[in-house]
């Protein structure tokens, strides 16, 4: 759950100001990504125009959607894949139905993101946007920086960082 960040000097909410700038809705306060405490397992994040802190668990990718289609895009990949996984096996892991169908009604709920998937979350999404290009080629085309960022997300969390 995102947390606001709040002023240092009235304790209001920040808003952005412009690239790694936030500036204070009370006071006017400047502050900057640099000055924010942020740890290595937290992102900063802009939502409904206040600055918040969203904590990352470990293995864990943010996925930021920059358009409200991009959930119902999403959504569609997994519904086919649900549909076609009663007739054909298409999750490899029985437990990936249930992530899936998690997963669909955290989309559904959530058009502007930012959302934090699972490893698991990933990899269902995936098998899923391969089964869409599979099956509709075409649908490969709306959304391709979209659709590659999922998948280099999913790669990133099949190899998280050494600590």
């Amino acid at each position: 759950m995102p947390v606001p960040i709040l002023c240092h000097v009235c304790h209001g909410r920040y808003q952005p100001e412009g690239p790694g700038a936030y500036r204070c809705c009370s006071c006017g306060s400047l502050a900057t990504e640099s000055t924010l405490p942020v740890q290595s397992d937290e992102r900063l994040v802009v939502l409904a125009g206040i600055l918040q802190i969203l904590t990352v668990p470990e293995g864990h990718q943010v996925i930021t959607p920059d358009r409200r289609c991009h959930a119902p895009h999403l959504g569609a990949s997994l519904s086919l894949a649900l549909r076609v996984n009663r007739m054909h096996p298409v999750f490899r892991q029985a437990e990936d139905v249930g992530t899936a169908e998690e997963l669909l009604s955290v989309l559904d709920g959530d058009e502007r993101g930012p959302w934090v998937l699972s490893p698991a979350q990933l990899r269902v999404l995936t098998r899923a946007m391969e089964v869409r290009n599979a099956l509709l080629p075409s649908a490969a085309r709306y959304y391709p920086d979209f659709d590659a960022g999922i998948r280099a997300a999913h790669a990133r969390s099949r190899h998280p960082r050494a600590t």
